[in-house]
């Protein structure tokens, strides 16, 4: 977009995390600078850093993710792909045990993208750093919002930095700082409350190393999951190709029940899935770093849809409005989706006077729950399966259990259910599409089966399957 064409003038965006660059990618079409403010220093290649201590463990981009990226990055997915990142059919390619049976694997048309979370923050940093429009400051902290004198509009922030304490004037606050996001304790004190913040309590903990991928390999999968069948398991493992011909190799544990980090206790801890499966593959495979841990207590979603008020100027996005269970890969694409929608917005897709920023934070935190709302639900109704869970239960849990549990069995037996499950976990289709007769008359079927024949007899329990 040329500099004529852009109608704002001056964005903040904080934090520089995945969210954050998405968001400063969409603001560069729209404003004549946009400054991207990072408490710490980022490292000079794809390696963890400190503000994002989930980087050492598994990921994994969703279709809708990816489509974004693609929009926002033209030639990313192709250039990554040639130095190693891995874009996979997210059937054929993936072996699947979940719920306690595995996924039938055909062909699907439904991409998934595979590489380490550094790796492809890295290069997406490298290309946001490289517009012009765009700056990028690290060790700075920011202390506060500022507002007009009414407190109705958000007009910059007050940061701290390596010259001292400084104001940044604003026209637009984006506020993608991640689960230690400070804008809930902001809002408070400029007297519009605390958001509503809904909770469910999982105590989980990944545990993580990478290896280098066994010389021969064979197995035609890319990604390898093995999630527990709820309330009775709940360790979970998985295995990953990645970029430099390695695998990265997560496990997990909810309650309190977490991995060692000593080698010994991590191979031990992978012996306890399910076999055939992680254990049979990294037995014998060779380690390249030192397991590492990191713990996540809680899903947490802040519903500021819900506050009575809200200032106008000021977004918040990714983590810091909802952070969700990790184990079901939906962060980075829920992300991106929502910046998405800010670009939208302010392109007036959406009515509002043109060459004016009014309404637009208002519209985006009333939009964004439909973004949230369904992967949200998928994963609360799936951890809510077991009793230790904390977190309030909604209206007919037992009957979404039901559902689910039935469901995700079928999907080891039947590739239309399976393949109309993956279009709604890759945001394609909303839930109500499991109910078309497609779906429901299959699934009633099976159900009524599940009462006679037991489950080993109804679904593939035992057998790894092969694309």
């Amino acid at each position: 977009m040329s500099s004529s064409a852009r109608r704002y003038g001056h964005a903040v965006v904080i934090g520089s995390s995945m969210a954050g660059l998405v968001n400063a990618r969409v603001l560069a079409d729209h404003f004549e600078k946009v400054t991207v403010l990072e408490r710490d220093e980022r490292p000079a290649g794809p390696e963890p850093r400190k503000g994002a201590p989930q980087g050492q463990h598994v990921h994994l981009l969703l279709e809708a993710g990816k489509r974004v990226l693609e929009e926002l990055f033209p030639g990313l997915t192709r250039e990554t792909q040639d130095s190693g990142m891995n874009v996979i059919d997210s059937s054929r390619d993936m072996a699947w045990q979940h719920f306690g049976v595995w996924k039938v694997r055909v062909p699907s048309g439904i991409e998934s993208v595979l590489c380490t979370r550094p790796y492809l923050e890295w290069n997406v940093f490298q290309r946001v750093k490289a517009l012009p429009q765009v700056e990028i400051r690290e060790n700075v902290t920011v202390e506060a919002l500022c507002t007009d004198a009414e407190r109705k509009r958000v007009t910059g922030v007050k940061v701290r930095g390596p010259g001292g304490e400084e104001t940044l004037e604003a026209d637009l606050v984006v506020d993608a700082s991640g689960r230690g996001t400070r804008s809930p304790r902001w809002l408070e004190e400029l007297g519009y409350g605390r958001p509503e913040e809904e909770k469910i309590g999982i105590d989980l903990a990944y545990t993580s190393r990478l290896y280098k991928r066994p010389a021969g390999f064979r197995d035609d999968w890319k990604l390898l999951v093995q999630y527990p069948r709820a309330p009775d398991g709940w360790r979970a493992g998985f295995i990953s190709h990645v970029e430099g011909d390695r695998w990265i190799v997560s496990v997990n544990g909810y309650f309190g029940d977490h991995a060692p980090t000593d080698d010994k206790g991590f191979l031990e801890f992978a012996r306890s899935l399910p076999r055939p499966g992680l254990y049979d593959y990294i037995q014998d495979a060779e380690p390249l770093t030192a397991p590492v841990t990191h713990k996540i207590p809680t899903s947490r979603w802040l519903h500021y849809e819900r506050l009575s008020r809200f200032p106008e100027r000021l977004i918040v996005t990714g983590d810091a409005v909802c952070a969700f269970n990790p184990i079901f890969g939906q962060g980075m694409t829920t992300a991106s989706l929502g910046a998405k929608m800010l670009g939208e917005l302010l392109t007036g897709k959406e009515p509002h006077t043109p060459g004016e920023l009014s309404g637009v934070s208002e519209r985006f935190r009333r939009k964004l729950p439909g973004i949230l709302r369904i992967p949200w639900f998928m994963t609360s109704v799936m951890d809510m399966h077991y009793p230790q869970t904390t977190g309030a239960r909604p209206p007919g849990v037992g009957v979404l259990h039901w559902f689910f549990g039935r469901l995700i069995e079928l999907t080891s037996v039947d590739a239309n259910v399976y393949h109309q499950f993956l279009r709604v976990l890759h945001m394609r289709d909303g839930l109500e599409s499991l109910l078309q007769p497609g779906m429901a008359l299959p699934l009633l079927a099976y159900g009524a089966k599940s009462l006679f024949v037991p489950l080993a007899e109804r679904a593939n329990v035992h057998r790894m399957p092969q694309a």
